[in-house]
């Protein structure tokens, strides 16, 4: 809870002493000035902060993507944020951008878990820490510290694909202040429903959240306090964000705000609407954990905007694919997965099977055994198929964690340890095999997110086909016309050796010592 304070210093005296509210009702209605309004498209539940990450940890900071968890997925998230000159005064208010007046300490801890394809869930527990408050005058600060709601969401893409979409988010926060005048006595929980889009142009990904909050308003049963329940919500928040791949980062600029459906009257000097800004870095240390570092400002003063705001975050990703996935591409010059069970149907003259996660030990070129017998045992029976493959280009390509070199290198290393399983256990022709180390040049997903990296960890088999030597087909030749000469369909050969066909990689990189998550 929060109690307005009042710091006396005429006459040599000071001290705190709580105002004419009763006990209750001025620790919640300072709690719920420190609060905000602001029921921003990422920020859900009792406002008691406007900093709210979001749980799947995917692309953006508190901004939504339309992107989702995939099934299996786990996020952990754990968030700190520092906001300053955040609570509210109600008179002679001191507060200024180049003067510290207060700050407050929250933090965030998120989990998110994807279920479905294209849905996920997630649950987040804010806290407030600490506070500090140095300025006297009337002023709203905590009581005491600790968690101050549980809030629960899901996000569902109905449209799209990795690269852009739509999803619908629904969210629920259950306010665990007591007597929050804002929220009023006996109140239910707060909704937030809210349309998210993303695109991605290049090394950029764009984000867009819409939205409206309502709220089930408990009564206000004393006319002592000068605030009453909060009204509904329009809500809207924006991302920018930008990929540095070089070095693993990703620079991420958000705008949100909100505005209540109707006017709303206010004890402070702080506005109803609220709107704050965040510019911030997120690094990939593994493929698995990466962390936040940014901070914000207010572009409104609303009710809990702060002057400042500096966060810090990380988030550990795990689970997705447990053993091999093969997909095959519709084209081998404009890639395009296509859902079908990429070994069926009849051979083409050129063709593109990509695999995922062909899992190898830890920074190693070794196969781990049995986590790609299946697909692989498909994949020769598919390359034996008549008319057999002339030849087999394979191609190992990394996610973006590791310098060039060392992605270069244990690209070509794990290509080739395919190539050899593959003559070893299956006999194939090594004469007919060509591998390739494609490193990090080459990404077919976002590699500024776990389950991005996780999908360019790949190795793709481009197979060339003779198919003069297909099996002739046994239909009836029609009869030609007389005086016209006969003519057999038939299908165009590849050649033995495609001029398309990229030379094999034979330079091996310099040794990298070291150790990367891949």
């Amino acid at each position: 809870m929060l109690k307005p304070t009042k710091k006396h210093n005429e006459n040599g005296h000071g001290g705190n002493a709580t105002l004419g509210l009763r006990p209750q009702y001025a620790a919640a209605l300072t709690l719920s000035m420190l609060l905000t309004d602001v029921g921003l498209a990422n920020v859900v539940g009792a406002d008691t902060q406007n900093f709210n990450a979001t749980t799947s940890g995917l692309d953006f900071v508190t901004v939504e993507s339309a992107q989702t968890l995939d099934p299996g997925v786990v996020n952990f998230g754990l968030f700190l944020n520092d906001a300053v000159n955040s609570l509210p005064y109600f008179a002679n208010d001191p507060q200024k951008r180049t003067a510290y007046t207060d700050s407050v300490l929250g933090a965030d801890l998120n989990v998110g878990v994807g279920l479905l394809p294209g849905f996920d869930i997630g649950i987040s527990a804010p806290q407030v820490l600490q506070q500090d408050s140095e300025k006297g005058g009337y002023h709203g600060q905590y009581n005491a510290t600790g968690n101050t709601e549980a809030r629960l969401n899901a996000k569902l893409q109905f449209y799209g694909t990795r690269d852009y979409g739509l999803a619908l988010m629904l969210s629920e926060s259950i306010n665990r202040i007591n007597n929050n005048p804002y929220a009023g006595k006996n109140a239910g929980p707060t909704t937030n429903l809210q349309l998210a889009g993303d695109t991605t142009i290049k090394n950029f990904k764009l984000g867009l959240n819409v939205g409206y909050r309502w709220r089930l308003r408990g009564h206000q049963d004393d006319p002592t306090v000068p605030v009453g329940p909060l009204p509904d919500q329009y809500i809207a928040s924006g991302a920018i964000s930008y990929l540095l791949t070089s070095i693993d980062t990703k620079a991420i600029f958000e705008v949100f705000g909100s505005l209540p459906n109707h006017s709303v009257t206010d004890a402070s000097d702080r506005q109803a609407s609220s709107a704050e800004a965040l510019l911030g870095l997120k690094h990939d240390f593994t493929t698995r954990l990466a962390g936040h570092v940014g901070g914000g400002t207010q572009l409104v003063k609303g009710i809990s905007s702060p002057d400042w705001r500096v966060y810090t975050g990380l988030n550990y990703t795990l689970g997705g694919y447990t053993k091999a996935k093969a997909e095959k591409i519709e084209t081998v010059t404009q890639p395009q997965a296509v859902k079908a069970d990429p070994f069926a149907g009849p051979p083409k003259p050129t063709e593109k099977i990509v695999v995922h996660d062909v899992l190898f030990e830890y920074d190693s070129d070794t196969l781990i055994l049995g986590a790609t017998d299946e697909v692989m045992a498909k994949l020769v029976a598919y390359l034996n198929t008549k008319p057999s493959f002339t030849r087999l280009i394979i191609e190992g390509h990394t996610d973006s964690i590791g310098s060039d070199p060392y992605n270069m290198d244990l690209s070509l290393r794990r290509a080739n340890t395919i190539k050899r399983w593959l003559v070893s256990h299956y006999h194939l022709p090594a004469g007919k095999i060509i591998t390739i180390g494609r490193g990090k040049h080459r990404p077919i997903a976002d590699n500024g997110n776990y389950q991005g990296r996780q999908l360019n960890r790949r190795v793709e088999f481009t197979i060339y086909r003779d198919m003069a030597k297909a099996k002739p087909s046994t239909a009836p030749i029609a009869a030609a016309a007389p005086g016209k000469s006969s003519k057999t369909p038939v299908a165009a050969a590849a050649p033995a050796k495609p001029s398309n066909v990229p030379a094999a990689v034979t330079a091996q990189a310099k040794p990298v010592t070291q150790a990367k998550t891949k």
